[in-house]
């Protein structure tokens, strides 16, 4: 399961029953719904070969159409409370919320320690050659 799902999850428990989109639609959104997107990542090396990357999120919540600036209110109070963890995953790290075009944004970090996979071709075989020589006890 990728990120995007996992947050899909977390919002279908946040608010049944709405629609979570991962594309844009042709048709445009239902209301309400949500729309989830990366937005970009990046990795800072750290010891031991490990990595932190932290990668960037956008939920974007279409309110409903009867009273739009309440709905985003009552939202964004809602995100505050319960978006706080991807459940055996991972914290929600530095969350904004905006108010764009009739929309409630919700932008945030999920942060990870990873080890890149070394996929280089390993020693398989050692060919090892021993020599014995004698040693002349008979000097001492």
């Amino acid at each position: 399961m990728n990120i995007i799902e996992r947050i899909g999850q977390l919002l279908e428990t946040i608010y049944p029953g709405v629609p979570i989109y991962r594309e844009n639609q042709k048709g445009g959104f239902k209301e309400p719904s949500f729309y989830v997107s990366g937005i970009g990542s990046r990795g800072q090396p750290e010891l031991f070969g490990r990595q932190k990357r932290t990668h960037g999120y956008q939920v974007v919540y279409f309110p409903t159409s009867a009273k739009p600036n309440h709905d985003m209110a009552a939202m964004e109070q809602l995100l505050l409370d319960r978006f706080l963890t991807l459940p055996e995953f991972a914290h929600i790290r530095d969350r904004n919320f905006n108010r764009v075009d009739g929309t409630l944004t919700m932008d945030f970090n999920i942060i990870l320690w990873a080890h890149p996979v070394d996929d280089t071709p390993k020693q398989e075989k050692m060919k090892q050659t021993e020599r014995v020589t004698k040693s002349d006890r008979s000097k001492n």
